[in-house]
């Protein structure tokens, strides 16, 4: 009797360990920005909606060069593209999108920028381009005036003049730089105040 109620159990715990698919969250997954990394989960689940949850899943990236997948499941991206994060366990399989998409260039629409003193600040107009020139909309930046004494950022992206003299501004997003020069021309007007 006691051999029969093993069998039954074996029977019951395999079968409620029987898995016809596996839930990945997050669905998709998106990077911007080099550096990151995210975590996956994965549920190995029957058709009948239970939760194996004696199952592990191994991961892999179909393409290793766009992005890696840890054996825990931590996506990291490596270059601009586009691939699947694949979990598996036994001979059931899931994938989900993984996109990659780094600034690649900085595009400066306003390389020169010419500002009398005392004037308004001036937008540092920028675009951010991916793998193959695409548009990648905004994306934050850093702007460090090369000499603070004649010109700052202001408002995150403009540049306000502060003195007469010229200078340069160096731009940079996710290890990506550029550069647009800045003259503060005297205003005449001022002076004869």
């Amino acid at each position: 009797m006691r051999r029969f109620c093993l069998a039954v159990l074996a029977c019951v715990a395999s079968a409620c360990d029987k898995v016809d698919f596996i839930e990945i969250a997050p669905a998709d997954v998106e990077f911007q920005s080099r550096g990151e990394s995210k975590n996956l989960s994965a549920r190995c689940m029957s058709r009948a909606g239970n939760r194996a949850e004696r199952a592990i899943v191994s991961w892999r990236s179909k393409d290793p060069e766009i992005a890696e997948v840890s054996p825990k499941g931590v996506v990291t991206p490596k270059k601009s593209g586009v691939t699947e994060a694949i979990a598996k366990y036994e001979d059931v399989e899931s994938a989900i999108p993984v996109r990659v998409s780094f600034v690649e260039k900085v595009e400066v629409l306003n390389p020169v920028i010419t500002i009398k003193e005392g004037g308004e600040s001036v937008p540092i107009q920028l675009k951010f381009l991916g793998l193959k020139g695409r548009d990648l909309g905004k994306r934050g930046a850093t702007y460090t005036p090369r000499d603070k004494k004649i010109a700052a950022i202001v408002g995150g992206n403009a540049v306000l003049p502060l003195d007469v003299g010229q200078t340069t501004v160096d731009i940079q997003v996710d290890g990506i730089t550029a550069s647009l020069e800045v003259t503060v021309e005297e205003d005449k007007a001022l002076k004869k105040k």
